[in-house]
């Protein structure tokens, strides 16, 4: 039913999404001029502005496995205009995109980029520019107006008097009104991909970049969205640069110029009218009732078409290109600074957004809650016999407090899944922009701390206290230091989500870890017995310094039975005194004792659980900001490689 249901309405997205949006169109304003009547944009980057690179190289591997991906590649693009950077497989389109976008780390880019002529780099990227992923990365359980309410809190585009207004025209402009309220989650893949355009809208960008914004779209939704992208440069006043597969003739014809790639180098470059003449001109007319990019895609294809022909097209364009190359004169220089959201202000808008997140996401936290209150209470009804205070059953209370905790640290492992998918999201935020890593962190920090406690009580105060009969008395002192423990787990659980872009090598880590804090814990094998270069991770692993203090604070206080047969049972004390029975169990654990090291374990705790949030921190923020820079410097062998190769084609040509 639910199947049938999203069918339904992609369906209904499909028939009538591009007529409804065009009537929206005719009856409200841009968003740009919408955010100009609560806040001055007169100086906005959007009113005029020119993204420019020349002579792009991209380069992978070193020396001689070094391949170029992107050979001599230049355009210039005005405010206003939507640029489709097209392309068969493998032309080097989504590469290209990626060395604008300063995301190319799996090699080295050369040439120049520029917007205003001020070099492309990170922190104008984050103010002036902004990029929409091929697939859409939203918060699954935040409705689409509290999506665009926390964006604007976020950008600063309106007092919180006009906030809602601003929403309401929004919503309205971009054909969003009758999904305002649904989670986005329930979306279907136009509306996704026009709740994250209206995203970038608010942020009013000077440079939008799109991979892809059709892929996986039907036709009619492609149609709709591709519309929506050519209003926005016209309209809006942005520069619409995006990649796009093989579009229809509808969508195709809506774009100002066209980039024609091939083996990483242009076939063509320029307006849109110009391209069908360009290459009847070189000896490729246009078929008739055929779509214009299909054409341009199956002569350029080195995989279907002949190689040498391809390469031809590609050497003739070096000969023609400046022909249809526009003069844009004098260009504005420079770029606006724009008002951002105070790190305080920051701090505490994500707070709220994390906070709703919480309630809603039944994963990361309330999930898992529901799994430590019933997985430790299985656990209570199978050790239930160690209920009674007899030293016979020590063993058995001992063993059911270490599931207590064990059973819930190791479900950290879906932690790593659920944070490592959050933490792609907020790398797309930080990338636009949006937010500052700072505020996410902090923001999580504090959130996570009372959730630790709330753990604790669910895992302890039913299953332990209840039904295994531990002493009241040691409640208090024992969920501390239980806390203190599984924020341990959770903070390690946050590291390895960030410390690997592979979310199964994190899991995989993390299990390791809490592996390693049963094997490492003292209570399987003792510290003296352990050979020596494993006695390190005795000392940094949480759970032993929680099962030590937290058996000292439940023994002490359990009024034990006497004991008198020695050779019955391991543990075996005359006295029915908490602390003789602690010192018996030790001769049995010998990491038991019944010396008070609670005040002790609780700091090493916190200062293991601090270690491994400042590498959760240090880690996140520095992928956050890693960001590729592009050399000015282009090798002498890169820029004269390309006319080698045209000089050996045409002596070649002329041998033959």
């Amino acid at each position: 039913m639910v199947e049938i249901d999203q069918q339904n309405q992609d369906g209904e997205e499909a028939g009538g999404a591009r007529q409804t949006m065009m009537q929206k169109r005719r009856s409200t304003q841009s968003v740009k001029d919408l955010l100009k009547s609560v806040k001055n944009l007169a100086g906005s980057d959007t009113e005029e502005s020119v993204f420019q690179f020349k002579d792009l190289y991209f380069v992978v591997g070193k020396g001689d496995k070094s391949k170029k991906i992107i050979t001599n590649v230049s355009h210039t693009i005005k405010s206003g205009e939507s640029v489709a950077l097209m392309g068969p497989s493998g032309a080097g389109k989504t590469s290209l995109l990626r060395v604008l976008t300063l995301d190319a780390h799996f090699g080295t880019p050369y040439g120049e980029v520029a917007l205003n002529g001020v070099p492309m780099s990170a922190e104008v990227f984050n103010e002036h520019c902004y990029i929409v992923q091929q697939v859409d990365k939203h918060w699954p359980y935040i409705t689409v107006r509290e999506s665009l309410t926390f964006a604007a809190q976020l950008y600063k585009v309106a007092s919180p008097n006009e906030l809602t207004a601003v929403i309401d025209g929004v919503l309205s402009s971009m054909g969003l009104d009758s999904c305002a309220d649904v989670r986005c989650a329930g979306l279907s893949g136009g509306q996704k991909r026009r709740l994250s355009i209206a995203i970038a809208l608010l942020k009013q960008p000077a440079v939008l970049f799109l991979d892809e914004p059709t892929s996986g779209l039907d036709s009619a939704s492609s149609t709709a969205v591709a519309a929506e992208m050519q209003r926005v440069a016209r309209d809006e006043g942005v520069i619409v640069v995006c990649t796009i597969h093989q579009p229809s003739t509808v969508v195709y014809s809506g774009f100002d110029q066209v980039m024609i790639l091939s083996r990483g180098r242009e076939a063509f470059t320029g307006r849109l009218p110009d391209a069908v003449p360009y290459f009847d001109s070189i000896g490729y007319p246009l078929p008739a009732a055929t779509n214009p990019s299909e054409h341009f895609l199956d002569i350029v294809n080195s995989d279907f078409s002949d190689e040498d022909e391809v390469r031809g097209i590609l050497d003739l364009w070096q000969t023609r290109k400046a022909e249809y190359t526009d003069d844009i004169g004098e260009t504005k220089k420079g770029l606006s600074t724009c008002e951002d959201c105070g790190l305080m202000d920051e701090v505490k808008i994500v707070f709220k957004r994390q906070m709703l997140l919480v309630t809603r996401d039944p994963v990361l936290y309330i999930g898992r809650a529901a799994i430590f209150a019933v997985g430790t209470l299985v656990f209570a009804l199978v050790y239930k016999n160690s209920r009674e205070d007899t030293q016979s059953q020590s063993q058995n209370k001992f063993w059911c407090n270490i599931w207590f905790m064990g059973m819930p640290a190791n479900m950290g492992v879906v932690a790593v899944y659920t944070l490592n998918d959050e933490f792609k999201s907020l790398l797309l935020e930080v990338k636009n922009g949006m937010i500052r890593p700072q505020s996410y962190l902090l923001s999580k920090f504090v959130m996570v701390i009372p959730i630790m406690f709330l753990f604790g009580i669910l895992s302890l105060l039913i299953p332990g206290y209840a039904i295994i009969s531990f002493p009241f008395s040691s409640f208090g002192l024992v969920l501390v230091l239980y806390s203190a423990c599984f924020y341990c787990y959770e903070s390690a659980a946050e590291a390895f989500s960030v410390l690997s872009e592979d979310v199964i090598i994190g899991m995989l880590n993390f299990m390791q870890f809490w592996f390693a804090g049963f094997l490492f814990g003292g209570f399987l094998i003792p510290e003296k017995d352990l050979f020596w270069p494993f006695k390190f991770f005795y000392y940094v692993m949480p759970l032993g310094y929680y099962v030590r203090s937290s058996t000292y604070l439940i023994f002490k206080d359990t009024d034990w039975d006497t004991c008198t047969d020695f050779s019955a049972q391991p543990v075996c004390s005359a006295s029915g005194d908490g602390h003789s029975v602690l010192d018996a169990f030790g001769r049995v654990v010998p990491l038991i004792s019944s010396e008070d090291e609670v005040a002790k374990d609780i700091i090493i705790l916190i200062a293991i659980a601090a270690f491994w949030k400042i590498v959760y921190f240090f880690a996140a923020i520095s992928v956050s900001k890693k960001t590729t820079k592009i050399s000015s410097q282009i090798p002498v062998s890169l820029s004269t490689e390309v006319l080698v190769e045209a000089a050996e084609d045409d002596k070649v040509e002329a041998e033959t």
